[in-house]
């Protein structure tokens, strides 16, 4: 594998016309052939594995030397002690880019583990290859049809994902493509030998499919030069960072896992600071931060106007506004006024949070009162609760589940006229507390107009609460 020409970029890399499998298994219900094959394309997929057969209508190869092109990029499956012998034969058949999905080299903590991936490090060094892994899932290109995960829905979009973690990359994309959300390019390192966070975070800057970036990082060896692509990759595009392995025991569960190095908490988290990455404790924290930034247009301030059916809920969502750093100023006496002729519930609160008790039920309010909410002057942002329990349980003693769904359509409607017309970002709560096919209907309205939508409100008021204060501070040092 030896080479003194200069190695492929990352974009060189993403570059894919062909793709090999090797190491296709029945064992594992033939994870990567379907991973691969779900998604039309017009990628060339070569299978390989020593048993040969048939999957999915696709010959299986027994030996890499009988794919009759050269191949682009190559997924490594095969057992570990033969992955250093495939990763020469892929290299030298073309590939510019190789997932290790093998584990087993440094992260078991043991010396032949790490011997083993020192080896592989050397091999890679020595050639034109890039390599993701081991001990990872790594890419996931949706454009392009190039997926690590079976049976996931095509989400095409603006967002970057980078993730130390295989399960995590898999769970965040899956959960935002549910919420909505598209992805330009997710990459899963593992280990790292090759292709690091930094190099990742340094291609996101310049690459024009992606504007937002998320990531799950436990630890690096990069010190100086992560911080540095972290800051300044933050300052031109937001980035969200979940960070693994801030406790003692998170920390050891993630030198187990990767190997990685998780390093004080203090530190890093004054790291993030200093690079403007608004942190979140939870992948639904992440997914939630990421919809907002991916769908909402910016807010100008932390002013926040709340929409909800309930005075007692309206002070919870009050104070839990107040602890993450929003502003929950009053409305204006002329938007009271014009809310004040439409309401006929006696006991609701028009001062914000906008508690509608009965007259929540109705959609023609409803969509009045969405719209003066949103082109109140004293909010620059707006969270809708949509209360789909109590919603269900009046629609069912009247006999009117049939009308639940032109409900939430006319809500998103609104929503989304809001968003379009006063350049404010709308950020829907639909509480997880009862009936889910009723909480269903109402989330594919708002996931239709491309509304972010959250399982609760304190997710809902966290997403907010975190990307105002990254425009905040950005603007500030802009400045």
């Amino acid at each position: 594998m030896d080479s003194s020409e200069p190695r492929y970029s990352l974009q060189e890399m993403l570059d894919i016309r062909s793709v090999a499998i090797v190491g296709v298994s029945q064992k594992m219900g033939y994870y990567w052939a379907h991973s691969m094959l779900q998604w039309d394309h017009g990628l060339n997929v070569w299978l390989v594995s020593r048993s040969g057969g048939e999957v999915l209508g696709k010959t299986i190869l027994k030996d890499i030397s009988e794919i009759p092109e050269t191949i682009d990029y190559a997924i490594i499956a095969v057992p570990k002690r033969y992955v250093a012998e495939v990763l020469k034969q892929v290299s030298e058949k073309g590939a510019k880019g190789v997932t290790i999905f093998t584990s087993g080299f440094s992260e078991l903590g043991i010396p032949e583990g790490v011997q083993s991936e020192q080896h592989l490090k050397e091999l890679v060094m020595g050639s034109k290859t890039r390599v993701l892994g081991p001990n990872c899932m790594g890419l996931c290109y949706p454009r392009l049809g190039f997926a690590f995960m079976p049976t996931a829905k095509r989400g095409i979009g603006n967002i970057g994902f980078m993730s130390q973690s295989g399960a995590v990359a898999i769970t965040t994309y899956t959960t935002g493509v549910e919420s909505g959300l598209g992805f330009s390019k997710i990459f899963s390192f593992g280990n790292s030998i090759d292709v690091t966070p930094t190099e990742i975070m340094q291609f996101y800057v310049n690459d024009d499919e992606t504007e937002v970036i998320g990531g799950y990082i436990e630890g690096t060896k990069e010190g100086k030069e992560f911080f540095d692509a972290m800051k300044d990759l933050a300052s031109r595009k937001p980035m969200v960072i979940l960070k693994g392995g801030r406790s003692n025991e998170g920390s050891r569960a993630a030198s187990s896992h990767t190997g990685a190095l998780a390093g004080s908490r203090e530190i890093w988290e004054a790291a993030f600071r200093q690079a403007n990455v608004p942190i979140v404790r939870t992948l639904e924290e992440m997914v939630a931060t990421l919809s907002v930034f991916s769908l909402c247009p910016p807010p100008r301030s932390p002013n926040v106007g709340i929409i909800a059916i309930s005075g007692g809920t309206s002070v919870i969502y009050t104070d839990l506004c107040i602890e993450h750093g929003l502003a929950v100023p009053q409305t204006s006496d002329e938007t009271i006024s014009k809310l004040d002729d439409l309401i006929r519930d006696v006991g609701t609160g028009l001062k914000n949070p906008i508690d509608l008790a009965a007259d929540y039920y109705d959609d023609a309010t409803m969509r009045k009162v969405i719209a003066l909410v949103g082109a109140e002057k004293n909010f620059d942002s707006i969270i809708l609760e949509a209360d789909v329990h109590n919603l269900y349980q009046v629609a069912t003693i009247m006999n009117a589940q049939d009308v639940l769904g032109s409900y939430w359509d006319a809500m998103a409607d609104t929503a989304k006229k809001v968003m379009t017309e006063y350049n404010k970002p709308v950020v829907v709560a639909i509480p997880e507390v009862a009936y889910p096919e009723a909480r269903v209907t109402a989330w594919k309205s708002f996931v239709k107009r491309n509304v972010p939508v959250t399982r609760n409100i304190n997710e809902a008021i966290i997403a907010l609460a975190r990307v105002s204060e990254y425009y905040i501070k950005r603007d500030k040092r802009t400045k």
